[in-house]
């Protein structure tokens, strides 16, 4: 899909990739990081997939610390498709 940069709904199409990506990098399954994060395997994977309309920047905060990542990486616009 392709992503409009001028769609205020990029950062959150970015920010889903890149949970997404992370969570493959430390090898977790959606269920995994629904636990680890205490919120919903249905919101996680709405959220990696573009169909959550919004999200917190607490809940990016939380990612962060429990995964070990520094908040940056959820924003990176360098990842593939």
């Amino acid at each position: 899909m392709k992503i409009n940069k001028d769609d205020n709904k990029y950062v959150y199409v970015i920010v889903g990739k890149n949970i997404k990506r992370i969570r493959k990098l430390k090898k977790l399954t959606q269920v995994q990081l629904a636990d680890l994060v205490q919120y919903s395997e249905g919101t996680i994977a709405n959220i990696e997939n573009n169909s959550y309309q919004t999200f917190s920047l607490e809940f990016v905060y939380i990612l962060s610390k429990k995964l070990n990542v520094p908040m940056t990486e959820f924003v990176r616009e360098d990842i593939e498709d």
